[in-house]
């Protein structure tokens, strides 16, 4: 993890108003563009990539590739893992000025752990750097062990940039033990709804706020603040993994 112990959390604070900020997004859900290609699933050792995703792309013109998380959901609505159209919401309603130039998506599983922290992760923390025009990033994870653990490496290369970030997790006990800079937790949200459910737009837009709300907040480096979302019905309890 760039040689920094996970004991020693970055943290960038937010200087900005978030109606004065562009937002980037970055997931580890297997999401990107239908024409690019798709990540390598049937690799055992799991695909080291990432790919680029334009601020005006379509929604429906987005895809996943993943097979470690059932990402049913988001195949329905990309919003649940990749909530670019809830971004366009704040936008619209002034509570953010806009979006980065860039956004990111990868498949999270890997068994090549040392590339992904070495390689990979420093490569998005980059493209976050040069030229997004990215003044915050709110990140996803997709399947509930090595997804949840290599976006908080990422997260955490992104804050080393002078970038301030947020994860929203959905396997909040994952995600505390690699100690994230600032992190959501929609309580009982389900593996691959980690805004809701589909078409749930006002729920989506509701966390994803709160999300970026704590950007402004005197949170502790490190913790996982968990939140409670009545709105989204049936309660999960999420997953305890090892891997």
């Amino acid at each position: 993890m760039s040689n920094f112990s996970r004991k020693c959390v970055p943290f960038t604070p937010f200087e900005r108003s978030l109606e004065k900020s562009n937002i980037a997004i970055v997931t580890a859900g297997g999401v990107h563009l239908q024409e690019q290609e798709p990540f390598n699933i049937k690799d055992e050792l799991g695909d080291l990539g990432y790919r680029l995703i334009p601020p005006d792309v379509d929604a429906n013109h987005l895809m996943v590739s993943h097979h470690h998380y059932d990402h049913s959901d988001a195949d329905e609505d990309i919003n649940v893992v990749f909530p670019i159209e809830r971004l366009r919401d704040l936008e619209a309603e002034g509570f953010i000025a806009g979006l980065a130039r860039k956004h990111v998506g990868y498949m999270g599983y890997t068994m090549q752990l040392k590339a992904m922290y070495e390689g990979t992760a420093p490569e998005i923390a980059n493209e976050m750097d040069r030229g997004s025009r990215a003044d915050a990033v709110v990140l996803t994870g997709g399947c509930p062990g090595v997804c949840h653990r290599t976006i908080v490496v990422v997260q955490r290369e992104i804050e080393m940039r002078g970038i301030p970030t947020v994860l929203i997790t959905v396997s909040p006990e994952v995600s505390a033990q690699m100690r994230p800079p600032r992190a959501l937790y929609p309580k009982g949200f389900k593996i691959g709804n980690s805004l809701g459910r589909p078409g749930m737009r006002e729920l989506q837009r509701t966390v994803l706020r709160d999300a970026l709300t704590l950007l402004t907040e005197n949170t502790r480096p490190g913790e996982v603040v968990t939140r409670e979302y009545p709105d989204y019905g049936e309660q999960y309890e999420p997953p305890r993994v090892k891997n």
